[in-house]
């Protein structure tokens, strides 16, 4: 037998003989120039500091940070170099992460955009208690199954008993002072939330809860996460640590950790300050020491609750036996958009024994994708109303080469933009309805392709062809998007192969997108 195939037997007995722990940590809005190990890497991702760096943005970037826990986890670990998530903000990521599913087939959204009609994405779909998902396949397969931190997906708030929370209500750095005066109506929300998420979701444990984007206390919902990893210890378990930053750039002001009242919580107030990460003060002079601006400080303050994690997992000895996995919800230098800057993001993957440590992948992955090959990993096959869209990338984490009949290009969404990427090529397509056709022609460059006149993130300011309705790049010269071929004759035969291949997606999702 040759070699690369005992590898795989080998590989494959390891799995069916044991079912491996899964830590799932999901960062909100990472950028890879937000965590050491990939800050400098500004050829393989289109970051801000890469863009400042090449002369596309003029912004001030300090990409200098310290997370040596999660550096770590590329040390010991496989590090995925084309990983993108199919949708680009935090609802339709989640989404596609927990269903294996791309974000425009979710149930929720066929309430409001009927099949064969056009539909924007925006922040949804909401999961549904009848579709199945990642933790319901996993509870079938023996897992004990458990959510801290961020959810994005619940329905409208008043369908829950959930009450609305004003803005104010809902700052990620709240005042003590401040919550005093709403926490019966913070600890209602949290209860409302709590009561629909605990039952039919496929999670045993729900707890330390942040709904959609609110207070954060890193120490509370990190206590959350070492108690299930503490009594998951004698069965199989999945832990999905949703956390809530850095939502943005370190330097933002709700990002400052010195602000953060550690008696704060999204389910109310504490009587003492929570103690269970390093102070604040510790994190402010380790980021001094190491010549780390103290704007970067959350990235420190982020990586000690990855580093509490593993320290607990080494402490009942279950690191051997956990697959860790790091990654984001999407990057901010493109959010909403389907452009290089916020669509690919950097995944970890640490399995010591089974996973080599410092290596890489470059197969074209999505978050779509981590359904089927979690699934296999722990010893089972998606079933057919999960992973619908999933490939495993089980061979690839075995160090193997991908199946010959992997993926060649991969469908990414937001609002009314959808795009296709290759190993080398981009499309990208932004098709609207004639209600907001008209809107954008009334107010010119204003309205955005999204149909709204907000929440773009400077996307437009990025990228110098983002009105253009068909984009064309190609990513081997020009990573960051910065030059639109689709008008170039001399590659019209490959605009019109990537507009094939974009057409055979939607004709596979419930809805159209106009022509190409």
């Amino acid at each position: 037998m040759k070699r690369w195939m005992l590898a795989m037997v080998l590989f494959a007995a390891v799995i069916s003989d044991a079912k491996p722990n899964i830590v799932l940590l999901y960062a909100d809005d990472l950028d890879a120039d937000e965590i050491n190990c990939t800050a400098d890497m500004v050829d393989t991702w289109a970051t801000h500091s890469g863009a400042k760096i090449k002369g596309f943005w003029n912004k001030k970037i300090d990409p200098k940070v310290l997370t040596p826990h999660i550096d770590s986890l590329a040390d010991e670990g496989m590090l995925f170099t084309r990983f993108y998530v199919n949708g680009t903000v935090c609802t339709p990521s989640r989404y596609c992460l927990l269903t294996g599913r791309y974000a425009t087939r979710g149930a929720d959204l066929l309430k409001d955009y009927p099949a064969e009609a056009h539909c924007t994405l925006e922040w949804r779909p909401d999961m549904l208690r009848e579709e199945n998902s990642l933790p319901k396949e996993l509870q079938r397969l023996g897992y004990r199954t458990g959510i801290i931190g961020k959810w994005h997906n619940l329905p409208e708030d008043k369908s829950i008993g959930m009450p609305k929370m004003k803005k104010n209500e809902r700052n990620a750095n709240a005042s003590y002072a401040a919550v005093a005066t709403f926490e019966e109506k913070l600890k209602k929300q949290y209860q409302a939330g709590y009561d629909f998420l605990s039952v039919g979701f496929g999670w045993d444990v729900v707890e330390r809860m942040e709904w959609g984007n609110s207070i954060v206390n890193l120490d509370w919902q990190c206590e959350g996460a070492l108690k299930f990893i503490e009594e998951s210890q004698d069965q199989p378990f999945f832990l999905y640590c949703a956390l809530p930053v850095p939502h943005g750039q370190y330097s933002f002001d709700y990002n400052q950790v010195e602000t953060y009242d550690r008696r704060v919580t999204s389910n109310g107030l504490l009587d003492e300050p929570m103690d269970l990460l390093p102070s604040t003060e510790d994190v402010l002079a380790r980021c001094i020491k190491a010549g780390i601006s103290e704007d970067n400080a959350m990235a420190t303050r982020m990586d000690d609750y990855v580093g509490a994690v593993l320290n607990k997992l080494e402490a009942f000895g279950l690191s051997d036996d956990t697959i860790v996995i790091f990654t984001s919800d999407h990057g901010s230098r493109g959010k909403n958009s389907v452009y290089e800057g916020g669509a690919k993001v950097p995944m970890i993957i640490k399995w010591p024994g089974r996973v080599k440590a410092a290596s890489r992948c470059d197969s074209l992955i999505g978050n779509i994708d981590l359904t089927a090959t979690l699934i296999e990993l722990a010893g089972g096959t998606p079933a057919t109303d999960v992973g619908e869209d999933s490939l495993s990338f089980v061979r690839q984490l075995a160090g193997k080469p991908e199946p010959k009949n992997w993926r060649e290009y991969m469908l990414i969404e937001a609002g009314n933009s959808k795009g296709v990427v290759s190993r080398d090529w981009k499309y990208l397509a932004n098709r609207v309805t004639p209600e907001i056709e008209a809107k954008m022609k009334e107010r010119p460059k204003e309205v955005f392709w999204s149909g709204f006149d907000h929440h773009n993130y400077q996307t437009e300011s990025m990228y110098p062809s983002f009105w253009d309705a068909d984009q064309l790049f190609n990513l081997n010269r020009d990573l960051y998007e910065q030059q639109n071929l689709a008008k170039n004759p001399t590659y019209s035969g490959q605009l019109k192969k990537m507009q094939d291949e974009l057409s055979q997606y939607v004709e596979s999702l419930p809805h159209t997108f106009g022509e190409f």
